[in-house]
């Protein structure tokens, strides 16, 4: 490092730094994004499990009102 003085090696690094903490910060945006539409995707699969338990349950009520003589 004959001859570079501090703000020669700051001018060599500085690009690659502001890339690498640009690309960070996209990831971890990316992530928030990606975590947040899995939490709505199991949220709206736990409402479809529940209405079908639900739905299960009201048709086996018809099933045993169903097979009940007249």
């Amino acid at each position: 490092m004959e001859g570079q003085t501090t703000a020669d090696v700051i001018a060599t690094w500085l690009p690659l730094v502001i890339i690498f903490g640009a690309f960070a910060f996209f990831m971890r945006s990316s992530m928030r994004q990606y975590y947040k539409h899995v939490d709505e995707v199991n949220a709206v699969n736990q409402q479809i499990v529940d209405t079908n338990r639900e739905m299960l349950a009201e048709l086996k009520a018809i099933k045993e009102e169903l097979r009940k003589p007249s």
